[in-house]
């Protein structure tokens, strides 16, 4: 199943399904099911954009002890 980082929209309060704790508002990464695509539709979540992962430096790629 895909996912996704999530976190409530501005103003909104949302609760995982699982244990009813509030999503935190940093944002979570969640199973994009039929209750988070119901609540990304309605506007109550957004979905965070994922950061690129930080490219690797020459350096770091040849400290094989070539």
């Amino acid at each position: 199943m895909t996912t996704a980082t999530v976190k409530p929209a501005e103003g909104r309060r949302v609760r995982r399904p699982g244990d009813f704790q509030l999503l935190s508002p940093d944002g979570e990464r969640v199973e994009l099911d039929s209750y988070w695509r119901r609540l990304i539709k309605a506007g109550d979540v957004v979905v965070v954009a994922n950061k690129p992962a930080a490219p690797k430096s020459a350096s770091s790629q040849n400290k094989g002890g070539e």
